[in-house]
């Protein structure tokens, strides 16, 4: 990007885009709305009066004037005015005729040679706000005469600097209607759609800052959501439900306390806080309160106009302000977004405050709701982005600590095993000594006392038994060795082995050669398994002994393959 990482780019970038949007909003406005090309009144006479119909106003005292009329401008110091205009129609024809209305602040009845044909909304107090919807009355052209024909418009204000009507249009509704829809669609439809949209996403972030209170900018975001969108009532809602003054001081309110959560939105969401100017403006949020307390409208409009937006203003132009530096020092690109869809938001609200305070041409109209359309995509998209990743994160952590309790739950399965067996292994290993104990004091002492008796016998028969009883002496003993834990390495087995059969191979006179060395461990060792290698052993050496008539013999062990996977005992006589 051409942007990217350089930080005067940027803000020469930002100050081109700012001149730009200035110079198409004050210097060379874009023009949506073109006029019909027909039947435009502008030449008109007006007279101050508080009659209901044409036919109770008086003759005289009727003043020229060329729309459009700004009464404060033209200094009218009084809320309904009646305005008159004469036009020629050389043949009305069958088509249906009607009276178009761009612009009327803030209520408007039409009449045709003296006959009803239509009116904003009802008169009296609180009127009906016309002063964003362009109207279009719809009449016979039985009601129009061949030559001139008299018009007369009847506009109500809520307030005399309030009141204006611009140039209007008499012609067949054919002619008119284009330019009606496409203005009211521009003005009204789309403002209430957008608000429509505010107040769904408002509820929408709501909802998610319930499921995060925590996180406090989705809770900023849905007042700021809120609070614009109700501000923007003023540009489409027709019949109020309270009196003009209330309605007044809510829309001025409204404007200045969605600047306020902007603010507070944007120091959370950039994370530079700065807690004196957060103090001041929740100091001018709740004089803002006041607002509702003053006395009349003209209370309202001068204060909330001249002093009120004027602070508004100067918060614009530091939000815009912070976040620049902010992105100066970070080149965060979602700050470098949010200037974007900031600087038409102040530069839009600038020109609103203007155009209210009656420096600008009043039929420019309002702008400031459609910067709400970028502004809040961005920011609606900025907030469920980082509402998924939020998800994201936690769906993340919880799977890292499944895992983890799953790691953890498969040691303590493991531990617990290795518990089990140890005590498996004790209860084992209490039985063998109990075993064990038994088979030498019961059975091994009672050989033994056997062998001492038939030592002191004579007779080659006595000398079989006793060498048949030392011979199962032998062997229990060997049956005992193989059931004690402690020897259960083979090299170990076969060196208590080797003590047992000492004094057989000494009485045959045999030498025995040792090569037993250490082996690795062998896992699948049991007290069976050691019980059959010691007797294959003895079983070979006894052999060796009766018929081999060798003079030595050598036992010896070892593995066989690389990876020590077998192990071996041999034994050689010779």
């Amino acid at each position: 990007m051409w942007l990217a990482g350089n930080r005067i780019r940027v803000v020469v970038f930002l100050f081109c885009y700012w001149l730009l949007i200035n110079y198409l909003v004050f210097f060379s406005p874009i023009t949506f709305f073109h006029g019909p090309d027909t039947g435009l009144v502008q030449d008109v006479e007006f007279i101050a009066s508080e009659m209901d119909s044409p036919v109770d106003l008086p003759q005289a005292h009727w003043q020229p004037l060329s729309l459009p009329d700004d009464w404060d401008k033209n200094q009218r110091q009084v809320e309904q005015v009646w305005y008159r205009a004469s036009v020629a129609v050389a043949e009305p024809g069958d088509d249906i005729w009607a009276v178009y209305l761009p612009l009327v602040a803030h209520n408007a009845a039409v009449f045709i040679n003296g006959v009803w044909v239509g009116q904003g909304g009802p008169f009296g107090e609180p009127s009906s706000r016309q002063q964003n919807t362009p109207l279009l009355f719809s009449f016979s052209p039985a009601l129009l005469l061949p030559g001139e024909n008299q018009i007369d418009i009847r506009v109500q204000t809520s307030f005399h600097a309030q009141g204006f009507l611009d140039a209007f249009y008499l012609a067949p509704e054919s002619r008119l209607k284009e330019a009606y829809a496409w203005k009211y669609f521009v003005r009204v439809d789309l403002v209430r759609w957008v608000t429509m949209a505010m107040y769904l996403m408002s509820a929408i972030v709501f909802a998610f800052w319930l499921a995060r209170p925590q996180d406090s900018i989705y809770g900023l975001f849905s007042l700021e959501l809120f609070l614009w969108a109700t501000h923007n009532l003023n540009l489409f809602v027709t019949e109020i439900p309270v009196s003009a003054r209330l309605w007044e001081a809510m829309t001025m309110s409204s404007l200045g306390w969605t600047v306020i959560a902007m603010i507070f939105f944007n120091h959370r969401y950039v994370g530079e806080r700065n807690a004196g100017v957060e103090k001041f403006i929740l100091i001018f949020a709740a004089l803002g309160v006041g607002i509702f307390f003053l006395p009349d409208i003209g209370s309202i409009l001068h204060i909330g106009y001249g002093i009120w937006d004027s602070f508004l203003i100067v918060f614009g132009c530091y939000a815009i302000f912070h976040l620049l530096k902010a992105y100066v020092r970070r080149l965060d690109s979602d700050i470098f977004l949010m200037l974007l869809a900031g600087v038409p938001i102040l530069v839009f609200g600038f020109h609103d405050i203007l155009l209210v305070n009656h420096f600008l041409d009043r039929r420019d109209g309002l702008i400031i709701q459609y910067s709400a359309i970028p502004a809040v995509l961005l920011f609606s998209w900025f907030l469920i982005r980082r509402f998924v990743r939020s998800i994201n994160r936690a769906e993340h952590l919880a799977d890292t600590l499944e895992q983890r309790v799953r790691t953890k739950q498969q040691e303590l399965q493991s531990q617990y095993e290795k518990f089990q067996s140890v005590q498996e292994e004790g209860l084992l290993l209490k039985e063998r000594e109990r075993i064990m104990r038994d088979m030498h004091d019961g059975i091994g002492g009672q050989l033994v006392s056997v062998i001492s008796l038939l030592q002191e016998q004579r007779g080659g028969v006595y000398k079989k038994v006793r060498e048949k009883v030392q011979h199962s002496l032998t062997d229990l003993r060997l049956v005992i060795d193989s059931l004690d834990p402690l020897l259960s390495d083979l090299p170990t087995l076969l060196g208590m082995m080797r003590v047992r059969l000492v004094d057989q191979l000494e009485a045959a006179n045999i030498t025995l050669e040792w090569a037993v060395t250490e082996l690795p461990e062998m896992k699948n060792m049991s007290p069976r398994r050691s019980l059959h290698i010691m007797r294959i052993v003895q079983e070979s050496i006894a052999n060796s002994i009766k018929h081999a008539q060798s003079e030595k013999i050598m036992l010896a062990t070892g593995v066989i393959g690389a990876e020590n996977r077998q192990v071996y005992v041999d034994m050689v006589d010779y």
